[in-house]
């Protein structure tokens, strides 16, 4: 196993903000020869257009309300209890795991973990596992059992990227929906490019586990399948206590040696800094 370093961040915050805006019709009035009979028309055209538009109301309310029900849905491989990410609940092969209390992480020879924690209260929000020059992250938050968090989160992440006027493309693989993101960025030289990330979520009872891949991740199907590998050999322990949809659930640091902790080699990947990653726009 690689050694541990720490990264201090300020908790992330996401924009939920979501508005659609109703477009309403204005209907055409009809004319008639008879002042008597035209009135007795517009009642009548009233009630018609009362009746078509509660129809159009309804017709929206149920679009709407399928919609909503598509985003609670939960988004997961159809093996995921076979091969992970797994409940603590459930059966799991043997693996040499770190237990970082919520999250018991596959760990291989030669692989770097990396805890980031928040500036303020010190807790540890995330866990990245670097290997073989690619990074993933992993956050584990709390949703209801029978609601899950990719799909709101996913298509809150794209409006996100499209409002920085980056790009993103919604890709099926086998985590399931994935978004690979593409966002503007300076290259160490100062010059303008872009950052290319992919986002992998995967909803389970009561807990979500969001990845980003990072760095090798990215570009080498190779490395990529490695850290995917690990991420389905995640187990996830929730706890019994209740908590807030959405809420993060901080993970436990190991206890390891100051020495270790605190030692690191400045070649290794940073998947937060700059990196291959960046491509240069001529």
């Amino acid at each position: 196993m690689g050694l541990f370093s720490r990264f201090k961040k300020s908790t992330p915050t996401t924009d939920d903000d979501v508005r659609t805006d109703d477009e309403l019709a204005d209907d055409d009035e009809l004319e008639t020869q008879d002042a008597a009979a035209e009135a007795d028309d517009r009642e009548d055209d009233d009630a018609d257009v009362d009746d078509a538009e509660s129809g159009d109301d309804d017709a929206e309310s149920d679009d709407d309300l399928d919609d909503e029900e598509a985003l609670l849905e939960k988004s997961a491989p159809f093996d995921r209890s076979e091969k992970g990410p797994f409940d603590i609940s459930e059966e799991y092969p043997e693996h040499d795991r770190l237990d970082l209390g919520a999250l018991r992480v596959p760990v291989v020879d030669g692989m770097q973990v990396r805890l980031d924690t928040d500036d303020d209260s010190q807790r540890v929000l995330a866990v990245t596992l670097v290997h073989d020059g690619g990074g993933i992250q992993l956050q584990a938050f709390a949703t209801p059992r029978s609601e899950g968090l990719w799909n709101t989160v996913r298509r809150q992440l794209a409006e996100s990227v499209t409002k920085q006027g980056g790009e993103s493309t919604e890709l099926h693989t086998s985590l399931g929906k994935e978004l690979a993101i593409e966002v503007p960025a300076k290259t160490e030289s100062g010059r303008p490019g872009k950052r290319a990330m992919r986002f992998a979520g995967i909803d389970g009872p009561r807990w979500f586990v969001r990845a980003v891949f990072s760095g090798k991740a990215v570009t080498d199907d190779g490395v990529r399948a490695e850290l995917s590998a690990l991420f389905r050999g995640v187990v996830v322990d929730r706890g019994d206590e209740a908590m807030a949809p959405r809420e993060l659930i901080a993970l436990t640091a190991p206890q390891v040696d100051q020495d270790e902790t605190e030692e690191k080699d400045e070649d290794e990947l940073n998947p937060f800094e700059r990196g291959p990653e960046i491509t240069e726009i001529r």
